[in-house]
């Protein structure tokens, strides 16, 4: 029996390093069957990630005359216990989201991800901790069988396992810039990659917003601070993706959209809900590294001149209503930008239905309502309601008294599955318009937007925000309800079919009360929202930029129909026509250098 046991062992850890091999190749399978020779590089290319531990064991199994070789043995068994536990996680990372772990999404959002990693895997720290302690005793009596081979005939052991090894790294040299699914390529895409393309378009963006900072907003001819009324209400559609927009799944929002105008593709900059933030509140750029929120000193947002700060600034109350626990980001970012109180869990009662993402959102507009009503009668508010309990992943309905009503009982496949936390979420919506209409809609404005889009898989297993950069990344909806006592002057029931971004917001808005900004990259759609204004409705001038930070990098340029997707990590440019290829299918690709004009030009005024 104790004869067999290091060979018993030696074959299950053969068993561990093929289940690796498996998910590696799965992972890839379909853009690369198994007899492309893409594939085969791969097989090789990951061959050794594995064995390195039996590799490292045994070279110090076997060397001769090592100084205190127990110790040794003991650290290296150490370290190769922790290297296999993180190529489990990397492997399984890989096969549940088909795509290698992001060490930029981990690092731009540190401050987030750690609690989240915490409270997902902390129920699994004494499994990680026995799976550690498993493959640190394994190793003795496992990798025996090949130390013995190693001292039996060292020379051909050794030549056999450095010819391997040269192979692996050739192979992993010939992928390195190519093969994403490779560990060479893993290596590449996060810590050597060519990162020009984005550094450049982080030195525009900077020198941008400075000079954000030196220009505020001032007054025209037409200056009418009254224009939207006294309550001026942004509410925030989490995830809210505008292919999704019709009557199928967002009813109350299409309910709305009939007292104002409807935009049900426009761009969401980003992919973030705080990245969001900074391109519907501030107007400015997304950026292709931190967030906004996250780059500035809380003096510096206070100079950009966001809508609350500028709302300040015309006599009304600034309130921001997050519907969770206070996020210490969400709270530096808004008190920095001009809005006087943060209000979350202080709001709430005992009892108040609350999930992983936050308060059920018609609970929170409730509270929100009863603040407003005790706190704030009779004064003129701005406020930003920041919710986003229901349509968050892992995109499952949670309250059951809706859970027969939504458009797919029994859904099958993601797309059903986020169409029916969409319809939740709308749901809700409707409660907080009913509230508004009866106490606001006279005199009142509701802006609803979504803070980012989230992909539904109209590209294969394009099922999460932080991986793609295809149209469904991007689009989003939006609906503007002016006060009912100046719907005259307001196309009211239309419908934009023109495409604008979350950075137009903030143009629009000064538009609207008279006033410009020059130095805003956005443009007014304050045209398409009047009535009457035919004559100055035109298409988009300027492009609309969506920026993908990770995944390798992303910066899509569209001026419609024309699509120009910058691959940071590629280095290269493909352009789509997206309404003869709207599925985004066929495009030309070509070197950055061609189009990269067009990518200064947008910070050109």
């Amino acid at each position: 029996m104790r004869k067999n046991l290091p060979w018993a062992l030696f074959a299950l850890y053969l068993t561990l390093a093929g289940s690796y091999w498996g998910l590696e190749l799965d992972s890839f399978v379909g853009d690369l069957p198994f007899f492309r020779l893409g594939t085969l590089l791969l097989a090789a290319d990951v061959f050794f990630v594995p064995l390195l531990p039996l590799f490292f064991y045994v070279l110090t199994a076997s060397a001769p005359a090592l100084p205190r070789r127990r110790a040794l043995l003991a650290a290296v068994r150490g370290l190769n216990a922790l290297y296999l536990l993180l190529v489990i996680f990397f492997a399984v990372y890989k096969s549940v989201r088909r795509q290698d772990f992001d060490f930029y999404f981990f690092w731009y959002n540190a401050d987030d991800a750690l609690p989240v990693i915490w409270k997902l895997f902390a129920p699994w720290i004494p499994v990680v901790l026995l799976a550690g302690a498993a493959l640190f005793l394994v190793q003795k009596n496992g990798f025996e069988p090949v130390s013995r081979l190693f001292r039996r005939s060292p020379r051909k052991a050794w030549t056999a396992a450095a010819v391997a090894l040269a192979c692996c790294l050739a192979c992993q040299a010939a992928t390195l810039r190519s093969l994403r699914g490779s560990a060479a390529g893993f290596v590449y895409s996060n810590f050597l990659s060519d990162r020009t393309l984005r550094d450049d378009y982080r030195a525009l963006y900077e020198k941008h917003v400075a000079a954000l900072e030196e220009a505020p907003p001032r007054a025209t001819a037409r200056f009418d601070p009254s224009a939207l009324g006294d309550a001026v209400f942004v509410v925030k559609q989490e995830s809210l993706n505008g292919l999704l927009t019709g009557p199928r799944v967002t009813p109350q929002l299409l309910r709305a959209a009939r007292d104002g105008i409807l935009l049900p593709k426009m761009y969401g900059n980003t992919i973030q809900s705080l990245r969001g933030y900074g391109c519907i509140l501030c107007g400015t750029p997304p950026s292709a590294t931190l967030a906004l929120a996250d780059a500035y000193s809380a003096e510096d947002l206070g100079r950009l001149r966001c809508l609350p700060r500028i709302f300040q600034g015309l006599g009304y109350r600034t309130l921001y209503f997050f519907g969770g626990s206070r996020n210490p980001r969400i709270v530096r970012f808004a008190q920095a930008v001009g809005f006087e109180k943060v209000l979350a869990d202080d709001i709430m009662r005992p009892g108040d239905a609350k999930f992983d993402w936050g308060y059920r959102e018609d609970v929170f507009y409730r509270r929100v309502h009863e603040y407003l009503r005790a706190h704030c009668a009779g004064r003129k508010v701005f406020v930003f309601i920041d919710t986003g309990a229901t349509n968050h992943t892992p995109f499952e309905v949670l309250d059951p008294a809706l859970k027969d009503k939504v458009p797919f009982p029994d859904p099958k496949g993601f797309t059903e599955n986020i169409s029916n936390t969409t319809f939740v979420q709308d749901a809700y919506f409707g409660a907080f318009y009913d509230l508004f209409r009866r106490d606001y809609g006279g005199n009142g404005t509701v802006i609803a937007v979504s803070d980012h889009s989230w992909p539904i898989p109209v590209h294969k297993d394009n099922i999460y925000n932080e991986r793609g950069a295809y149209e469904e990344n991007f689009l989003i909806s939006m609906v503007f309800v002016p006060p009912a006592a100046k719907a005259a002057k307001f196309d009211i029931g239309a419908e934009v079919a023109a495409r604008f971004s979350q950075m137009d917001i903030q143009p629009t808005v000064l538009d609207l009360l008279g006033m410009e900004r020059p130095a805003l990259l956005g443009e007014s759609f304050a045209p398409w929202l009047l009535a009457g204004a035919g004559g100055g409705r035109r298409e988009p001038r300027r492009a609309k930029v969506s920026v993908q930070p990770y995944g390798g990098g992303f910066i899509s340029l569209v001026r419609y129909p024309k699509k120009y997707l910058f691959d940071v990590l590629g280095q290269d440019v493909k352009v789509y026509d997206l309404e003869k290829d709207p599925k985004e299918t066929s495009p030309a690709t070509h070197g950055t250098d061609r189009d990269l004009p067009l990518l200064h030009g947008f910070f050109q005024k």
